[in-house]
């Protein structure tokens, strides 16, 4: 319990002082930033589309003290045009940084935001899950770089779904190794999860090529500059993992303790009592699928509505990429659980021997 206190102390004082120096960070940015002394509305306005639709839109002087570059300390007076939606401007306050190019203001320096994110984050971790938490952590950091690598060499010409393969492969092992450790439990866990990975992308790949993606709407895809197929087989590959690493983890699991409490408990109870417990996952975890789909879409959605499309309509056209991401997860969930089961009883039964 001191250790754990001990480093709490020791994660808070870093936080304090990582506060303060991303605060006075403004010398390691080349565009020049103000900090806002001051904010005077000028006038308003009001704009209405053609579905008669009003967005009221202020003029204000905003006036900073530059905080960087040569003309650190000058003051400084700038006009910006605000929107009340702040779909393409933001809102800013007295104490702000901004970042300012040709006297015009470009964005918010928001790092100071995103620390203060970053530590809360890292601390309930800590908090919540102790040791184990923070290499979660780790997993993330190591995911995001071996991530990263995979879109190099995709740049350099290598086929993206091999890549994406390879990276499934890695993200499984480090993930769940680093966070349960090297044991039975979790060798199965990431076997099971790899092999209900390639299931579901075999029959992904197969629908995929019958129906030749009748039915879908890529228009959130249409900035692409290469064809569809390299992207949204890897991309619905990738995104059934965290799903199915989270059930096969829990079934996994559950197994392994079953059969430390009754080594002589048969096949078919374990069955059952995988079975039960894979119900009560499938069925959050769906939930959990769907809604980070669904919202994901929310602001174009809100967007549509707004300027005349009907619910059917946008249904119909947009949101059917969403819809395809969450039912190829929720198979991969379902999956997961008898092949985690069949798995764990197998590797299990036969080390008991």
């Amino acid at each position: 319990m001191k250790k754990k206190t001990l480093l709490l102390i020791i994660m808070i004082i870093i936080s304090i002082f990582s506060l303060i120096f991303v605060y006075n960070d403004d010398f390691l940015y080349k565009e020049k930033i103000i900090k806002i002394t001051n904010i005077k509305k000028i006038k308003e306005d009001i704009s209405i589309n053609n579905l008669g639709i009003k967005e009221k839109y202020t003029t204000k002087e905003i006036k900073g003290i530059i905080t960087n570059t040569k003309d650190k300390g000058k003051e400084i007076t700038v006009k910006y045009e605000e929107s009340y939606s702040s779909v393409i401007t933001d809102k800013y306050k007295i104490n702000d940084k901004v970042f300012i190019k040709d006297n015009n203001i470009k964005g918010l320096k928001r790092d100071f935001y995103i620390c203060i994110m970053l530590i809360i984050f890292i601390i309930s971790l800590y908090l919540v899950g102790n040791y184990k938490g923070l290499l979660s952590i780790i997993s993330v950091i190591i995911n995001t770089t071996i991530f990263y690598l995979g879109l190099l060499f995709y740049f350099k010409g290598a086929n993206l779904l091999i890549i994406s393969i390879i990276e499934s492969i890695l993200f499984t092992t480090i993930s769940l190794f680093i966070a349960e450790g090297i044991n039975k439990k979790t060798n199965v866990a990431v076997l099971s999860t790899i092999t209900t990975s390639l299931v579901v992308l075999i029959i992904t790949y197969i629908v995929i090529k019958q129906t030749k993606y009748s039915g879908l709407n890529f228009n959130e895809l249409s900035f692409l500059t290469v064809p569809v197929e390299d992207i949204i087989i890897p991309e619905l590959f990738i995104g059934i993992l965290g799903a199915s690493m989270d059930v096969a983890i829990t079934i996994s699991s559950s197994i392994s303790e079953l059969i430390s409490k009754n080594p002589k408990i048969t096949n078919k109870q374990l069955r059952k009592s995988a079975k039960e417990i894979g119900k009560d996952i499938m069925s959050t975890m769906s939930n959990v699928l769907f809604f980070t789909y669904i919202c994901s879409g929310l602001p174009i959605f809100i967007l549509a509505i707004r300027n005349g499309f009907s619910f059917y309509n946008y249904l119909t056209t947009n949101i059917s990429l969403e819809i395809s991401r969450f039912l190829v997860g929720s198979i991969g969930i379902i999956l997961t659980i008898p092949i985690t089961t069949y798995l764990s009883i197998k590797i299990y039964k036969e080390v008991s021997k």
